[in-house]
Formats: C-alpha cells, sequence, structure tokens
C-alpha cells in the first residue's frame, strides 16, 4: 500500500497525486491519500487548502487512521524521545527531482510536494484521463469553453493573494510583475494571429489597472466558478500565460493543443538554491520582475 500525505492547495495536491500514482502503477500497489494534514495545516497558522481532488476522476479512496499509524509508526513509540524507527516514510528533501525516489518499493507513506514532471511525463496519459472533472461541465464553463474553442484563445493568470499578503509567502516566491505579463502579452501578439486572452486572477481590478490588454481580452470572474473550474478552463486555451504558480502551472502542462505555446517566469522562486525542475525546455520565458 501507498499512502500519500496531501498538502497544500489544488495545484499542490495534483503533483503530489501525480507521484504517488507513478509509484502504485510501477509497482502494481494500492494508492491511498491521507487527507488530515490538510486539517492540521490550519491548525498550526497555515492557510487552509481543502481537499481538492474529489473533484477529478480519480481513485480517491481515503487512507484509515489505522492504515496511516501501522505505515508511519509500524513498532510504536521505542524511547522517551519519542523516536521511531523503521517508518516507512519517503520524504522529500528538497524541491528538485529526487530520481532515487522512484527505486522505492514495498508499503509507503509519501510525504513531499513532489513538484517535478520528470517524475510522471511516462503516464501522461493516464494522468491526462483522471485529471478530468468528474461532473458535467457547467453552464458558465460550457459557455467560456465555446468563447476559447472560437478564438485564437490564451489564459493568463495572475496570481496576488497570498503572494502579496503574506510576508514568508511573499519573500519565498516573489511577484510576477506587470512587466512580465507585458513582456508575454507582446511575445503572443508577435506568435499569434488575432490572438484572445482570457484573464483569470484573484485581483482583478490590480490587473485592469496595470496591465494593457486588447479590447478583446475576456475576464474570467464569473462568482459560480470554482477553482477547479478555472483550472479546466486554463486547460483548454490554445496557449497559456502563466504565473509561479502549480495552479496555472497544471493548467499549462493539461493543454493538449500540439502547437501550444507556453510563457513561464523566471525564477520560479526567489530563495530556492536549487532548480525546481518544473519548467518544459519548449516552454518561453521571461523575468517575472
Amino acid at each position: 500500500m501507498i499512502i500519500l500525505n496531501l498538502k497544500g492547495g489544488v495545484g499542490n495536491q495534483m503533483f503530489q497525486y501525480a507521484f504517488g500514482r507513478k509509484l502504485a502503477l510501477q509497482n502494481e500497489d494500492v494508492l491511498k491519500l491521507e487527507v488530515e494534514g490538510l486539517a492540521r495545516a490550519n491548525e498550526v497558522g497555515d492557510i487552509y487548502r481543502a481537499f481538492a481532488l474529489d473533484a477529478f476522476a480519480i481513485d480517491n479512496t481515503i487512507a484509515t487512521a489505522e492504515e496511516v499509524r501501522k505505515l508511519k509508526y509500524p513498532y510504536g513509540i521505542v524511547s522517551k524521545g519519542l523516536r521511531w524507527f523503521r517508518a516507512k516514510i519517503l520524504k522529500q528533501t528538497n524541491n528538485g527531482y529526487m530520481p532515487h525516489a522512484l527505486n522505492q518499493t514495498g508499503d509507503l507513506f509519501l510525504d513531499g510536494y513532489w513538484q517535478s514532471p520528470r517524475y510522471f511525463e511516462d503516464i501522461r496519459d493516464t494522468l491526462l484521463t483522471e485529471f478530468q472533472l468528474r461532473t458535467p461541465l457547467s453552464a458558465a464553463v460550457s459557455a467560456y469553453k465555446e468563447q476559447m474553442s472560437n478564438s485564437n484563445s490564451v489564459s493568463i493568470h495572475v496570481r496576488r493573494g497570498d503572494y502579496t499578503k503574506n510576508p514568508q509567502v511573499k519573500k519565498e516566491f516573489g511577484i510576477c510583475e506587470a512587466s512580465y505579463y507585458q513582456l508575454a502579452v507582446a511575445h503572443m501578439e508577435q506568435a499569434l494571429s488575432n490572438p484572445t486572452f482570457f484573464i483569470f486572477s484573484d485581483d482583478i481590478d490590480w490587473v485592469k489597472e496595470h496591465i494593457s490588454l486588447p479590447p478583446s481580452t475576456v475576464f474570467v470572474q464569473d462568482p459560480t466558478l470554482r477553482d477547479v473550474e478555472e483550472l479546466a478552463l486554463m486547460s483548454m486555451c490554445k496557449h497559456n500565460i502563466i504565473a509561479n504558480s502549480t495552479f496555472s502551472w497544471w493548467g499549462a502542462w493539461l493543454n493538449q493543443h500540439p502547437d501550444k505555446i507556453v510563457v513561464a517566469p523566471t525564477p520560479w522562486f526567489e530563495t530556492a538554491r536549487f532548480d525546481p525542475d518544473l519548467i518544459s525546455p519548449t516552454w518561453t520565458q521571461f523575468p517575472k520582475a
């Protein structure tokens, strides 16, 4: 059995699932999800993120507390220092690609973010199927989808929110400034014929005030849309301009248009001492500030 310790938002959970799914398929094993960590994050003051993967067409089997205990603490407490021996935990030690992680077999508890497509590129077809929305498209999604299909559509994801309000997050990730988006828009306008930009953001007002966009731009801001539906809509666009956010990264990765152009920011992190290994060599990069 493989149990995946879920944490973070939609994009993070998708990375974790993709890695766990790869190991499960490779080892002909069962993958189960441990969701208690999402609630515990709220208890220690982190931003609470709800379980999001149940929106997708995956086998979202939840691990029981007893199954988690047996993997994390198979031999119980053995000293006053609460040291645990021979726990079957595979822990990520950095955000880069760890090739030895794919060599693990047997029962495992996975604890990490696993943010590298190199873990799961060879099961892309499986993930493209499983990361489809489980429920039929809503009227709002269908309407936007039709607009995207009938135009040379380019999604633009502008993430502000915690990237601007949380000092720790801002220090680690930095912000994609207006200059990045202007370079990306100019690149798309030069490469494409009559592109139509579809804006996804948690701060539409900021976008309207700071980024110069053509009159045909569509602001995706229907209040009935769920975050997973916005991600799905980004993947339906023919081209993508992403933020340094796993949310829009997945929108671009799930985009199945063969001639897609993807623009991504660099550096991804502000303070990283390693290559996050996220950006495909076929994607174009511009400085985020």
